[in-house]
């Protein structure tokens, strides 16, 4: 899989491609915007590891670069004892579909899981290419929907030496 990303002055454009049993997939667009895909079918003897190869070569001389990879986002939800563990279990599994949905369809990322721990809390784990990005649209999804009104959500950004919080909401 190739991921790269290139700058402007208001926004880092993407593009994504990998081979898969005789296709090459691609996604493109504008981190926290637009998603485009595109399959592409590669002819019966041609080799879709140099044809990726040479779409890569044509990406970077547009000014894209190497992707530095996902950044961890993790979305702490804990329940002020007002839902029982079923109920949290529940809107937790809704809110991660949303989420994931609006990660998706904007580029931004995906949800990696849930973790649901004592009735007291739930994670939500995603990776995500754009911090900023991709807390401004999950805090778009958590507003707009009232399944967790009730509880203190957190965002937290892993990083290798500490986490550092992002919003809290209670």
């Amino acid at each position: 899989m190739a991921e790269l990303h290139k700058k402007s002055a208001h926004d880092t454009h993407y593009w994504k491609a990998w081979v898969y049993r005789k296709k090459l997939y691609v996604e493109s667009g504008i981190i926290g915007v637009n998603k485009n895909k595109e399959e592409i079918q590669l002819g019966l003897f041609e080799n879709g590891k140099k044809r990726l190869e040479r779409l890569v070569e044509e990406k970077r001389n547009q000014g894209f670069v190497d992707s530095m990879g996902p950044e961890e986002l993790i979305i702490h939800i804990y329940n002020n004892g007002s839902w029982s563990h079923e109920d949290l279990q529940n809107a937790s599994m809704e809110l991660c579909k949303l989420i994931e949905k609006e990660l998706d369809e904007t580029g931004v990322g995906f949800t990696d899981g849930v973790g649901i721990g004592d009735d007291q809390m739930v994670n939500i784990f995603c990776m995500v290419d754009d911090l900023d990005i991709a807390v401004e649209k999950i805090r778009s999804v958590i507003s707009v929907q009232k399944l967790i009104d009730n509880n203190d959500i957190f965002l937290y950004e892993r990083n290798v030496e500490d986490i550092n919080l992002l919003k809290t909401r209670g």
